[in-house]
């Protein structure tokens, strides 16, 4: 492990003592879990925004593919090949 120094308000750090003291935890411990905790919600968050763009993208694409095939009819088109092997 690295140590390191940080500054926080007063305020800030007699919350973290709190909550230390009623988990039973050091402050150390308390931070090293909480910084943990960010890291993981961070990375979901980013996960998340990469699917939702990717989503995003697969929208504009179909919507640039129906704009290029102007008024195409499936179901039409599947009676055509139906009615053909008839």
């Amino acid at each position: 492990m690295v140590r390191i120094n940080t500054v926080f308000q007063e305020d800030i750090l007699e919350g973290i003592d709190s909550i230390a003291k009623e988990e039973g935890k050091s402050r150390s411990a308390l931070l090293r879990e909480a910084a943990k905790k960010l890291i993981r919600e961070h990375q979901q968050m980013k996960a998340e925004e990469n699917r939702r763009n990717k989503i995003k993208r697969a929208i504009e694409v179909q919507n640039s593919l129906r704009k290029k095939s102007g008024r195409w009819d499936a179901v039409a088109e599947l009676r055509k090949g139906r009615e053909s092997r008839s």
